[in-house]
């Protein structure tokens, strides 16, 4: 080998002979002499160990002469190697978010993309190596919000991180070594029927049917807004949700008395197949509700709060709770008893159930009282039957004896 300067360029050139394509030309990216001297030597030295993963990276380009001399000098040769294997996993983020479209709501995705891309933005390489548990932990620790939000993008994380063990990119994931934050207490605010009247009236269409079948309901906006006339029961007053967060969010729901007139004014202006909501995003009905709120002094209210409000209705009306956390699309019944079991029937309501119960203990103890008394009746009959023939014997008797 050899190196050699051209008049057009300020950095050394290694003049690399007998490679299968011939005569191979490589910048070493540096204008001392010496040290373009030295990677020559190094390429001599790993071409007769016969170090060619290197040198075929450096021939194809992947590798630069001053990185590979950077790790020679520094006795770094593993380390390197394990550097040239590494994946970027970037272009992996966009194939993951893809998957989730089909899977997921719109705004998921969007809440996913955004956690996702705060740790591994958009165009920018990220190696595999840098995806471990400290980083990880240090990424989540620094990021911004409540413990909520930040327990939110440690499953966003995780569910990314499980894409690529599926792709065998990683062997496992560095998330289940990081304990999130714990949740905190529920979110729980609500209002009576009256006030979501008021709150739904103070809307325009079709926001005003939009609020009301919320807190009618109790599903999501971001099913709501999916919704079809074809999804409506008209006879059942039933509406099919079809969530798709998990299994339990496809389910068929039903309207509330007082929420249903406004669904079903919408729906006789609508026809065949429509869309019950067309033109709206769960922004806009959270900016209509928000104004709202403004307008009628309430405070405090967020849009997703319709489902608390559903929640807590129906339970104290004495709903059971398994059905409460079905019509929420809950997958069982353990968070719907955890937030909403407070609101079961009141003390004077169990008084009057148990007012109830105690009168049908005494019905059953009536019951069994008077069959006990007629078994003492039968038990008593025999011996009744044997005094009367002893007395019989002895009239008998004392007839004979005055006889004879």
């Amino acid at each position: 080998m050899t190196i050699y300067k051209r008049t057009t360029s300020r950095n050394w050139i290694i003049a690399w002979p007998r490679l299968p394509a011939g005569r191979l030309k490589l910048s070493t990216g540096t204008t001392h002499e010496k040290t373009a001297a030295a990677m020559d030597r190094m390429l001599d030295t790993l071409r007769h160990r016969r170090e060619a993963d290197l040198l075929n990276a450096v021939a194809t380009g992947s590798l630069r002469i001053g990185v590979l001399y950077d790790a020679w000098a520094a006795g770094d040769l593993a380390g390197l190697r394990s550097r040239l294997a590494d994946v970027d996993l970037e272009p992996l983020v966009g194939q993951y978010l893809e998957r989730l479209v089909a899977k997921v709501a719109v705004d998921t995705v969007a809440h996913y993309t955004h956690t996702i891309r705060s740790l591994i933005p958009a165009g920018t390489p990220f190696p595999r190596s840098r995806f471990t548990v400290d980083a990880l932990d240090a990424w989540l620790a620094q990021y911004p919000g409540a413990p909520a939000t930040r327990r939110k993008a440690h499953a966003a994380m995780s569910g990314f991180a499980q894409h690529l063990i599926r792709a065998h990119v990683i062997p496992s994931n560095p998330l289940r070594a990081i304990t999130p934050p714990r949740a905190g207490p529920p979110r729980l605010r609500y209002l009576d029927v009256p006030a979501l009247t008021r709150l739904a009236d103070a809307q325009p269409e079709p926001y005003r049917t939009l609020s009301a079948l919320l807190a009618g309901t109790g599903i999501d906006v971001s099913t709501a807004i999916t919704l079809r006339l074809r999804d409506v029961d008209v006879k059942r007053r039933e509406i099919r949700a079809a969530g798709t967060k998990t299994h339990a969010r496809d389910r068929i729901v039903r309207v509330a008395e007082w929420a249903w007139p406004y669904l079903r004014r919408r729906c006789r202006a609508l026809t065949a197949d429509a869309l019950l909501f067309p033109a709206i995003n769960r922004f806009t009905a959270s900016d209509k509700h928000r104004d709202a709120c403004s307008a009628l002094s309430i405070e405090g209210y967020q849009l997703r709060d319709q489902r608390h409000s559903y929640a807590v209705r129906a339970a104290r009306a004495g709903t059971p709770i398994e059905l409460i956390a079905r019509q929420l699309g809950h997958v069982d019944a353990t968070l719907a008893l955890r937030v909403y079991g407070r609101f079961l029937p009141s003390e004077q309501e169990r008084d009057r159930w148990e007012r109830i119960a105690a009168a049908q203990d005494r019905a059953a103890a009536k019951r069994m009282g008077a069959l006990v008394g007629a078994g003492r009746a039968k038990a008593r009959r025999p011996n009744e039957l044997s005094r009367c023939r002893i007395k019989r014997g002895r009239v008998a008797q004392l007839v004979r004896a005055r006889h004879s």
